[in-house]
């Protein structure tokens, strides 16, 4: 045991009506203990398990007292008494404790401890006890089983004193010494009646013989009750402590309430035994289905947070994907505008080159017009030429008064054949125009027809991008609801999510409720190899007294 350990003065109270039990090996370490026992030691059952029990001990018990528990222990025998334990936190809590080997196959094999609470005048007396004890020593007593007895003739005495249903040893020697008085007094009496010599030796002898026998049969009587009763005690302690398998064997005694004793006790241990094989196997079942389920939420859990991830980043597509999609509505909206503005346009061009047809062609018709004129003039101008040359040969045939005439009619012709010859080039550019304006007419038509195909283009573009359009706004809403729906998704997985967690949570609390139900049924040996067979402890003694009687 450590000694420096740092203690308080703080204790804690023993839930009343439970039970603080633990078992240990040979060498003294904890391999079970109940929650009860965790609970009020303030450690966890990892710190527990496998710790020398000594991990509880409190500097203020005597070390006398574990020195009697151990040597009644290696006897096989049970041990009883007062302990104050100390708690990890430092501060200590008072238990009745009852110290048991454990017996299986004829061998101990552990101990078991059971402990309850003790009563508030039991702690003072132990208190004082064992501060006494430290202090002084035991002064003339000694500890056997947990119990202060007294040494020499006061143990005679105290045992002589003892109350009539408090021991049948005490009963048996009270009885003794009673018939050795009886004994006594019959001497004396026959001494006193003044009877002859040999009446006194055979009234002697009789009653000698008879006390011999009285007390004989008194002894055989109470070892026929005292074995059966030590051997039932013994495995009442042993089912008392969870040992199951203990074999119970009442052929060695005759009595029909014995035997009666040992078959009900045997019909509650397998009572007990099939309880606690039912109850294992029941528990043995709830943790493998509730390992199952515990698997299966943490799959679960794992495909719900892979979903749930998915479902994130497809509500981020989708929502890049309907903004991408609104815009294209957008543009296609944009684009419709700019297509009904081209309409117009394409509108407006066509009958501009409409009208520059009809201006080409009233040009032509001009020009048309413009030719015959010229060929009036050309007429003219021949017609003018032809006066002009008879004019002149009048003139020549007037002479010299012809020859005025003649120079103005040399002019004429002059001038007529210029005129003549302006006309000619008139003529030519005209129809060289007209030529032209026939290619520009013809390239005019040509041009209406390409911007009517134009206009009727731009006008089934118009349309199909009117209905790009519409599709993309039906598009953009339908992926607004999808996206929405995602979102519910993903908020409803994340529900699920946390629904799989918390399931996983109570799942878990369950398994370790089942697992400290089966480590508190593992009290119950119920091995499936093996037997614990009860070896009879002739020198068992009867229930000890409390450990604060001095006897």
């Amino acid at each position: 045991m450590r000694e420096n350990q740092a203690i308080t003065s703080h204790e804690t109270q023993v839930p009343e009506k439970t039970y603080l039990i633990s078992k240990t090996d040979l060498k003294g370490r904890i391999i079970y203990a109940n929650p009860v026992f965790i609970e009020v030691s303030g450690y966890s059952h990892d710190e527990l398990i496998g710790a020398p029990h000594n991990i509880v001990r409190h500097p203020h018990m005597p070390a006398v007292i574990f020195q009697d528990l151990w040597q009644t222990l290696k006897q096989q025998r049970s041990w009883s008494g007062l302990i104050k334990n100390r708690r990890k936190d430092g501060g200590f809590y008072w238990v009745k404790a009852r110290v048991i080997p454990l017996i299986e196959n004829g061998r101990v094999n552990g101990y078991a401890s059971v402990r309850v609470r003790a009563q508030p005048k039991e702690i003072r007396e132990a208190e004082y006890l064992y501060h006494s004890i430290q202090q002084q020593g035991l002064r003339g007593f000694r500890l056997h089983e947990g119990q202060l007895q007294a040494r020499g003739w006061r143990s005679v005495l105290n045992t002589l004193l003892q109350p009539l249903n408090r021991s049948l040893r005490a009963s048996l020697l009270r009885f003794g010494i009673l018939t050795g008085g009886l004994v006594t007094l019959s001497v004396g009496l026959l001494l006193g009646s003044g009877a002859s010599g040999t009446y006194l030796t055979a009234g002697l002898a009789s009653l000698g013989v008879l006390s011999l026998a009285t007390l004989a049969y008194g002894w055989i009587v109470t070892q026929r009750m005292m074995q059966p009763l030590h051997s039932a005690t013994h495995i009442a302690q042993q089912i008392a402590t969870g040992n199951l398998l203990i074999d119970l064997n009442p052929q060695h005694t005759r009595s029909q309430e014995i035997a009666q004793l040992y078959f009900y006790m045997d019909m509650m241990r397998k009572s007990l035994l099939s309880l606690a094989r039912d109850v294992h196997q029941g528990i043995q079942a709830s943790l493998d289905v509730s390992t199952q389920i515990e698997d299966g939420n943490r799959q679960l859990s794992h495909r719900t947070a892979a979903q749930s991830g998915s479902l994130q980043r497809t509500a981020a597509n989708m929502e890049q994907l309907t903004m991408n999609v609104q815009q294209t509505a957008d543009n296609a909206r944009l684009a419709n505008q700019l297509a009904d503005q081209s309409l117009s346009t394409a509108r407006r061009g066509g009958e501009v080159v409409q009208d520059m047809v009809s201006t080409m062609q009233d040009i032509h018709n001009s020009s048309e017009r413009i030719g015959d004129i010229v060929s009036i003039i050309e007429g003219l101008a021949f017609q003018t030429n032809i006066l002009a040359l008879n004019a002149a040969v009048e003139s020549a045939r007037a002479g010299e008064a012809g020859k005025g005439f003649a120079v103005v009619a040399g002019e004429v012709r002059s001038l007529a054949q210029k005129s003549a010859q302006a006309a000619g080039e008139i003529k030519n550019l005209v129809e060289d125009s007209l030529k032209r304006m026939a290619t520009g007419a013809h390239h005019a038509k040509r041009a209406g027809s390409t911007m009517d195909e134009i206009m009727q283009s731009v006008s089934d573009v118009t349309h199909l991008i009117s209905e790009i359009s519409t599709a993309s706004n039906e598009q953009a809403s339908g992926l607004a609801q999808i996206n929405d729906a995602v979102s519910t998704m993903d908020s409803d997985t994340n529900d699920n999510a946390d629904l799989a967690r918390n399931l996983g949570v109570t799942v878990h609390e369950l398994s370790r409720q089942a697992q400290e139900l089966k480590l508190s049924i593992q009290l119950l040996n119920t091995g499936s190899t093996g037997r614990s067979t009860y070896a009879p402890d002739p020198n068992a003694t009867q229930e000890p007294v409390p450990l604060l009687k001095v006897a």
